[in-house]
């Protein structure tokens, strides 16, 4: 699995969100890649991502799931938790 966190400096959510999903990834072993979509918007519009902070998860290059604008931490760990026990069985 790997998180991509979309941002950009001028977002003060972006800013203090982004080492929460840090310390997520961090936590689970994932990969975690930050695209600031002022300096990579091709990447951005690659994903579909039109605002941020954009929370992506993909495994093996697959969407799993996104979280925009208004989500929560505990959103994201959830996903995570309830995706790692379905992979388990």
């Amino acid at each position: 699995m790997k998180i991509y966190y979309f941002k950009n400096d001028k977002c003060s959510v972006c800013s203090a969100i982004l080492p929460k999903v840090e310390k997520i990834a961090k936590e689970y072993k994932l990969n975690f890649e930050i695209i600031d979509v002022i300096k990579n918007p091709e990447f951005a519009g690659q994903h579909l991502v039109l605002t941020v902070p954009t929370v992506l998860i993909t495994d093996n290059e697959q969407e799993l799931t996104r979280f925009a604008r208004n989500f929560s931490i505990s959103d994201i760990t959830s996903f995570i938790d309830r995706y790692l026990e379905f992979t388990k069985s």
